[in-house]
C-alpha cells in the first residue's frame, strides 16, 4: 500500500536528510578555515623555538670550547717543556758519563807519571844516572848509538805521557763547562715548568665554577634540542656522522667499545702526548690529564681493583691498578690519595671516586693523572681517542 505524499511533504523530508550534511560540511569549512588562518601562526614559533635552543646551543658550546681550548693549550706548552727537559736530563747524564770515563783514563796516565817520576829521581841520586852507566857500558860504538837510540824512544814516550795528561785535563774541563751550562738550562727548565704548572693550576681552579655550568648548560639544551629536533629525519643522520667521525679520530687510536666514564670528574685538560719523549729514553704510554688538586678521579669502568700502591714511590707514585669487567686493565698514577675502602679484591661500579689528583711520583710538581689502557690484561694502547670520545 502505497503513502501519497504532499509536495510540502517531499521538501521537510528532503531537509530532514540535507540538514545534517550540511551542517557536517559547514563544521568542516569551518576547521579548514581555522587551521589554514592559525596554521601560518603556529609553524614559525615551533621554529624559532628549535632555531633559539640551536643558538643557545651553539654559543654555550662555543664557550665551553673555548674555555677548554685555553686549558689544552697550557697542558701542550707543558709536554712540550717536558720533552725539553728530559732532553737536558738526558744530555747531563751523557756528559757525567764522559767526564767519568776521562778522569778514570787521567788516574792511570797520572800514576804513570808518577812512577817514571819516581824512576827519574832514584837516578838522580847517584854520582853517574844508571841510563849514562848503561850507555857508555860497552866501548863498541854500535851498541852506544843503539842504546842512545833506545833512550830517545823513551824521552818521546815520557813526551806522549805528558800530552796525554794535557789532552785529558783540557777535555775534562771543557766537559765540566758544558756540564755546567746544562745544568744551568736545567734550572731554567724546572722554573719554566714551575710556573706553567702554577698558571694551569690557577687556571683550573679559577674556571671550575664556570667549567661545570657550561658543561650543564649544554648538556640541558642539547637535550632540549633533540626533542625539539627529533621530527626531522636528518637528526638521526647527523648523529650518525658524528659517531662515525669519533671513530676514525686520527691519529689518537681507536675508541674503546662499550661504556666508559670519564676518569677525572671535574675541569681538566689533555692532549695527545702518546709516545713523547721523557727522561731516561723511555717514550710516554700513556695520556696525562692535568686538573686541580683533589680533584676526585674515578673508574672509568665497573670492575675490581688488583692492586694499590698507597705510598709515594717510583715513577708513578700512588697508583691504582683496576681490572673492568670487559677484559681490560687501567692504569692510574700520581695519585694524592686512594679513597677509603679502595684495596685489591674490592668490585667498583663505573663513576666510582677511587681516588684523587695529585702529583706523586716523577710528576714534576704538576697536579695531573697519568692513565693508561690495557687491553686484555695485555701492553698499553693510546687512551686518547676513548678519553676524547668519552670527554
Amino acid at each position: 500500500m502505497s503513502t501519497f505524499r504532499t509536495p510540502e511533504a517531499h521538501t521537510r523530508q528532503a531537509m530532514r536528510w540535507v540538514s545534517p550534511c550540511l551542517l557536517a560540511f559547514m563544521m568542516l569549512a569551518f576547521t579548514t578555515l581555522v587551521f589554514l588562518l592559525v596554521s601560518p601562526l603556529l609553524s614559525p614559533a615551533l621554529g624559532s623555538t628549535l632555531s633559539q635552543k640551536q643558538a643557545e646551543l651553539r654559543e654555550a658550546s662555543a664557550k665551553l670550547n673555548k674555555l677548554q681550548a685555553s686549558l689544552d693549550e697550557l697542558a701542550v706548552k707543558y709536554n712540550k717543556a717536558e720533552v725539553r727537559l728530559a732532553a737536558i736530563d738526558d744530555a747531563i747524564a751523557e756528559i757525567e758519563n764522559d767526564i767519568a770515563r776521562s778522569e778514570k783514563d787521567l788516574g792511570i796516565a797520572q800514576a804513570q807519571l808518577a812512577e817514571r817520576l819516581v824512576d827519574l829521581y832514584k837516578n838522580g841520586n847517584s854520582a853517574t844516572p844508571d841510563y849514562l852507566e848503561v850507555l857508555f857500558s860497552d866501548s863498541d860504538l854500535g851498541s852506544i848509538l843503539q842504546r842512545f837510540s833506545m833512550l830517545g824512544k823513551v824521552a818521546d814516550d815520557d813526551q806522549e805521557l805528558f800530552d796525554e795528561i794535557r789532552s785529558h785535563l783540557k777535555e775534562s774541563e771543557a766537559r765540566q763547562a758544558e756540564l755546567a751550562e746544562k745544568k744551568q738550562a736545567q734550572t731554567a727548565q724546572v722554573e719554566e715548568l714551575t710556573t706553567l704548572q702554577a698558571e694551569m693550576n690557577e687556571k683550573m681552579k679559577a674556571s671550575a665554577v664556570e667549567y661545570r655550568r657550561l658543561k650543564n648548560q649544554v648538556a640541558a639544551l642539547k637535550e632540549a634540542a633533540r626533542k625539539a629536533a627529533e621530527a626531522a629525519a636528518r637528526a638521526k643522520a647527523a648523529a650518525a656522522a658524528a659517531a662515525k667521525a669519533a671513530k676514525k679520530n686520527p691519529g689518537g687510536g681507536v675508541v674503546q667499545s662499550g661504556s666508559f666514564v670519564f676518569p677525572v670528574d671535574g675541569p681538566h685538560s689533555f692532549t695527545n702526548t702518546w709516545g713523547a719523549a721523557r727522561s731516561g729514553g723511555r717514550s710516554h704510554r700513556g695520556t696525562d690529564i692535568m686538573a686541580p688538586h683533589g680533584t676526585p678521579v674515578v673508574a672509568c669502568v665497573s670492575g675490581t681493583i688488583l692492586r694499590t700502591n698507597p705510598s709515594n714511590s717510583g715513577l708513578g707514585g700512588i697508583t691504582i691498578w683496576m681490572r673492568g669487567k670487559n677484559g681490560s686493565s687501567y692504569y692510574y698514577a700520581h695519585l694524592d690519595g686512594i679513597a677509603s675502602g679502595i684495596h685489591s679484591g674490592v668490585s667498583v661500579g663505573a663513576g666510582q671516586t677511587i681516588g684523587w689528583v695529585g702529583c706523586t711520583g716523577n710528576a714534576h710538581g704538576c697536579y695531573h693523572l697519568h692513565f693508561e689502557i690495557h687491553p686484555g690484561g695485555g701492553g698499553a694502547v693510546n687512551p686518547y681517542a676513548t678519553l676524547r670520545a668519552a670527554d
